[in-house]
């Protein structure tokens, strides 16, 4: 990985502690990135005056970014750089549902901050942190014109939650919704949030994305993770945000921040057998799937799987009068409806994509049919394997991690034989497994969860390695600790959608030096 230029950190949860105190350990900590030539830019929920107790102690130079984006300014914190207002009608409605829902409803236009009561849960909290009062107002309606944030409120972080998923729905291709507390939901204009501040940072500084790192410990950090080479998650953010970065680093009240430099970005601290390995340092297993992630068997299995369909299509076309038949894509039909499923779902998926209803015995017998066609290539060429990935693997068990293959096949046993690397694994689950236990195939999590009980390890100490969005799936519906996504066919923005915290070429991409 490139050395990094420039660290964007969130305010509160991250630089901060609880109390809103900036600690020695932190000052110090940029002093180190001052002196290494690496610029640290902020980035927060706050308007800009509410981020005056930083600047001095800290030495900022770089734009701040308020409002979680919506507002830039230079660190004079007057001079504005550039500025996204939500659109009237939909701050209107935005503001309208809020109320409906039974959420406070705070509105920032400006340098202003406008609430309707001055008692209200987390007023007073917000005064202190942002250190000046809100603009007391009855009816907020005359005050949306140029709204650069509003802000839901309620201590009820269920009902929060529900109105950010809510919101997405109703105006999400007009707003970013996220929450920067339990408590707060924050609404600003779609290009306003923090994966765009990250951008904004990178551009304005003139430094390449694959060299700017960011931390955080909110939902609304989570898009600065995806745009950032190097994301680092705090130790008192949530499991689901800690899943989605690369890096945990320790609380905000155990000087995490200042950790998170010394470790992670300017790598003076010492580097754990996992964090060469790309991994969370809590790793202590590595879940792979076998067929493209370690072996190049894909082709095989899409190859037998054409020569099978095509053959019961061709017949049953010629049956029907129907010529010429629609013959199996190898390509689009395996990724979409058979890649990483066992062989009845994944025969059971491809036939009702095509229309075509059969009794269960019947698709069994097809999937069968597969299976002996398979077997007769497998007996013909030996499997080839990924080197970067082997590497890799061999890597992990030399970092003391527990290894195991899971895999959708019945055939896994003669696979791992044929490419010589069954040596390699400390647990096989696979079809043959899966079928003794009744486990539900992929993109049910069951196989990778019998894989880390039979490990002796939890979920979130695991890492799952997958080529497959079925398989990707899997990982997220499992709660593991970090799901490693391999793109061999061109399908990252998928590979994310579909729940991977990091997605790569090949396994060695994640190597670090230690």
């Amino acid at each position: 990985m490139s050395r990094i230029r420039l660290l964007v950190a969130d305010v509160d949860g991250t630089l901060v502690t609880r109390d809103n105190r900036l600690t020695a350990g932190a000052c110090e900590a940029v002093a180190r990135l001052r002196a290494a030539g690496v610029a640290l830019a902020i980035t927060s929920g706050r308007p800009p005056r509410g981020m005056a107790m930083l600047v001095g102690p800290l030495g900022l130079t770089t734009p701040i970014a308020a409002f979680n984006g919506a507002m830039y300014v230079q660190p004079d914190l007057t001079t504005v750089l550039q500025q996204c207002p939500l659109p009237l009608a939909v701050a209107a409605e935005t503001a309208d549902y809020l109320l409906a829902a039974g959420l406070d409803v705070w509105v920032y236009r400006g340098a202003d901050w406008f609430i309707r009561d001055a008692s209200a849960p987390h007023a007073a909290h917000e005064q202190h942190t942002v250190q000046f009062a809100p603009t007391v107002i009855g009816d907020l309606r005359g005050v949306l014109d140029g709204a650069v944030k509003i802000v839901g409120v309620s201590d009820d972080h269920a009902l929060v939650a529900r109105a950010e998923a809510e919101l997405r729905q109703r105006v999400g291709a007009h707003v970013t919704a996220a929450r920067s507390q339990l408590y707060y939901l924050d609404v600003t204009h779609p290009d306003a949030n923090k994966g765009m501040v990250v951008r904004f940072d990178a551009r304005v500084l003139g430094v390449p994305l694959e060299e700017v790192a960011a931390i955080g410990d909110m939902p609304s950090d989570v898009l600065m993770f995806g745009v950032a080479a190097k994301s680092i998650a705090m130790g008192n953010a949530s499991p689901e945000v800690q899943r989605t970065a690369r890096y945990v680093t320790t609380s905000n009240e155990e000087e995490g921040f200042a950790h998170a430099v010394e470790a992670f970005v300017l790598g003076g601290g010492p580097c754990s057998p996992q964090a060469t390995l790309g991994l969370p340092d809590r790793t202590r297993a590595c879940l792979f799937d076998l067929d493209g992630v370690l072996t190049r068997t894909s082709g095989l299995h899409a190859a037998a799987w054409k020569q099978m369909f095509d053959a019961f299509l061709r017949e049953r076309a010629a049956a029907a009068g129907e010529q010429p038949f629609i013959p199996f894509d190898a390509v689009h039909d395996y990724a979409s409806y058979l890649d990483g499923k066992l062989r009845f779902d994944g025969a059971h998926a491809f036939l009702a994509a095509r229309g075509i209803e059969l009794p269960d015995e019947t698709v069994r017998g097809l999937a069968e049919r597969k299976d002996e066609i398979l077997l007769g290539m497998l007996g013909q060429q030996k499997v080839e394997t990924y080197d970067g990935s082997l590497s890799y693997l061999r890597r992990a068990r030399e970092a003391g991690l527990r290894t195991a293959v899971v895999s959708s096949s019945k055939h896994t046993g003669q696979v791992l034989a044929s490419a010589g690397i069954g040596d390699l694994f400390d647990v096989r689950i696979d079809g043959v497994v899966a079928g003794q236990e009744h486990l539900a195939g992929k993109p049910a999590p069951d196989t990778y969860l019998a894989a880390a009980r039979t490990l002796d390890v939890a979920p979130d100490e695991a890492v799952v390695f997958e080529d497959a969005l079925a398989g990707v799936e899997a990982g997220r519906a499992g709660h593991f600790g970090y799901v490693v996504g391999v793109d061999r066919v061109g399908q990252a923005a998928e590979l994310r959608r579909h729940g991977a915290d990091v997605v790569v070429p090949d396994l060695a991409a994640l190597l670090r030096p230690s």
